[in-house]
């Protein structure tokens, strides 16, 4: 099979997938799908439950599921400012769905991953009010801040960003994470 025969069962493989959610099983464990998002060669644990956060529904994943592009919802006040001097932002546009910027030393990333509800797992740091829930992934380096936010865990339209800074600048972005999904989130309600 040539490469464009590949390309065009793929992008129907995804279209059908899109068109025709699946539940997920919330005990599932999602590892495999969050070390992909990550770009990471580091999983996170899945065990765990989830807390509470605010403003989670099943239309802000409609509106996320909506997107084929997630470099136009990248905040460039916050790309300024964290990444100088940025290469164009660079769009994944097969599953999962991701938007990279980088300097060659700096990196922010945001992935969506539909109908994944991942896991918190032990030692993650919860944080309020953003989407149902979200919490900051444990065992990262402080300067390589790790955001997982719910968009919403109802299994027939469920839905994980990911956000990732990574500084590598001796900094602790975490409230930089934070303030990149909330800019994200904002323009999808």
């Amino acid at each position: 099979m040539n490469r464009a025969s590949i390309f065009v069962v793929i992008a129907i493989l995804v279209a059908a997938c899109e068109g025709s959610p699946s539940p997920q099983n919330p005990d599932q464990s999602q590892a495999a799908g969050q070390s992909r998002a990550q770009g990471s060669s580091q999983a996170p644990s899945t065990a765990g439950g989830g807390g509470g956060g605010g403003g989670g529904s099943a239309a802000l994943v409609e509106a996320a599921n909506a997107v084929t592009d997630w470099c136009p919802l990248m905040p460039a006040d916050r790309v300024a400012e964290l990444v100088p001097d940025a290469s164009d932002p660079q769009s994944q546009q097969f599953i999962p769905l991701k938007c990279t910027v980088s300097n060659g030393v700096s990196v922010l990333e945001i992935t969506y991953q539909g109908y994944v509800i991942a896991e918190k797992g032990p030692g993650a740091s919860s944080i309020s009010g953003i989407a149902e829930d979200a919490w900051l992934e444990p065992d990262y380096p402080v300067d390589d801040a790790y955001l997982t936010v719910i968009l919403s865990s109802d299994p027939n339209a469920s839905g994980t960003l990911y956000v990732e800074v990574a500084g590598h600048d001796g900094i602790d972005h975490g409230d930089d994470a934070i303030a990149v999904a909330q800019a994200v989130i904002a323009q999808l309600n």
